[in-house]
């Protein structure tokens, strides 16, 4: 009987025995979570599909990007060749907000989870599913968070930036919010068009739309209080947290007049700097110091954006976080994966560490 060196690996960091005991011990520094990759589930694809996204030469079109191919097994294959130790996966942009069906949405949810469920009971450990939720209907997406983190466990949540013009921050989501904070859940909001397609002059919305979008975001639920009343959720904005670190001072400066409410500069900083920002897409040494610098090194995480990010890209981008950076190796092991543990718990549970 094989086995695979990877296996051996994984068995030796999860636990050791020290006087008879079972003892956990800490993961290698280079062990690597990667909490921004994607899953593209055959019904998903389907329904996108039929709801009229376009298909070009077989290749399927969202936010006028193409939607790659994707399997399971293509998945952990490419972790493999990346170093990717774990992943939590989620389903990109649009997620259901083109379903206006409050219950074909959430049907839709129900099958997509289960089959994300499934791909981590495949492969538990390494893989952990973020829920997707039926946004923007709120009943039923309040339903299926208590489904999938109090029935299936899930380790965490996937929410979009907006969902059909529904801001995060938006008071109709303080039900959903509720759940979250009761739960200290960790949640990867990844970005989606805005509503207005004009100001993306034809080009594919992610290009630039994407980082701006989870401005808008952040932005929204500082301006309507959101955030600060629901502190104890856990959020990760990606690509280096869009153009946050750069417009964070700004957009507070604004806040403080009286027009805008009035708030402190310091304190709106201070909730604009409070979130987790993945890596994907902002590895250089530009990006690594300014989120170095605005959010410090306990709440940079890893993420590659992987199927939707050319995997050669991917390969050229994880090794030099650490140089571009001026990352040690104890950062580097908070980048790679500690960070990542303290926002998703039950991941370092399956992990034993």
């Amino acid at each position: 009987m094989l086995i695979s060196v990877r296996s051996i690996v994984v068995g030796l960091l999860s636990t050791c025995l020290v006087n008879g005991h079972a003892h956990h011990a800490p993961l290698d520094s280079n062990y690597r979570i990667d909490v921004h990759s994607h899953v593209i589930p055959p019904i998903w694809r389907k329904a996108l599909i039929s709801a009229g996204y376009p298909v070009k030469n077989g290749t399927l079109y969202t936010d006028d990007f193409p939607v790659p191919d994707w399997t399971l097994d293509s998945h952990i294959a490419t972790m493999d060749s990346l170093g990717v130790n774990y992943s939590t996966i989620s389903v990109s942009a649009p997620g259901l907000s083109f379903l206006s069906d409050a219950h074909e949405a959430r049907t839709l949810a129900r099958q997509v989870n289960l089959q994300m469920h499934n791909y981590t009971r495949t492969h538990p450990t390494r893989l952990g599913a973020l829920c997707l939720l039926p946004l923007p209907h709120v009943e039923e997406s309040v339903a299926e968070l208590k489904f999938c983190l109090d029935t299936l466990k899930f380790p965490g949540v996937g929410m979009f930036s907006n969902a059909n013009g529904t801001y995060l921050g938006d008071a109709s989501l303080d039900p959903v919010f509720e759940v979250l904070h009761k739960r200290q859940a960790g949640v990867f909001v990844h970005p989606a068009a805005p509503g207005c397609h004009s100001i993306a002059m034809g080009y594919p919305i992610p290009l630039t739309e994407y980082p701006f979008d989870s401005v808008r975001a952040m932005e929204n639920l500082l301006l309507s209080g959101q955030r600060a009343k629901y502190p104890d959720v856990k959020i990760i904005f990606p690509h280096g947290g869009g153009a946050m670190p750069y417009l964070a001072t700004r957009i507070a400066g604004m806040a403080s007049m009286p027009a805008m409410g009035g708030r402190s500069i310091p304190e709106s900083v201070a909730e604009l700097s409070g979130y987790y920002f993945d890596t994907a897409a902002s590895t250089s040494a530009i990006q690594l110091t300014a989120l170095k610098s605005f959010v410090g090194v306990d709440q940079i995480v890893t993420g590659t954006d992987y199927p939707y990010v050319p995997v050669t890209q991917i390969e050229a981008a994880l090794p030099v976080i650490q140089s571009n950076g001026g990352f040690n190796k104890s950062e580097m092991a908070r980048i790679n994966h500690g960070n990542a543990l303290g926002i998703f718990p039950r991941v370092a549970k399956v992990l034993g560490v």
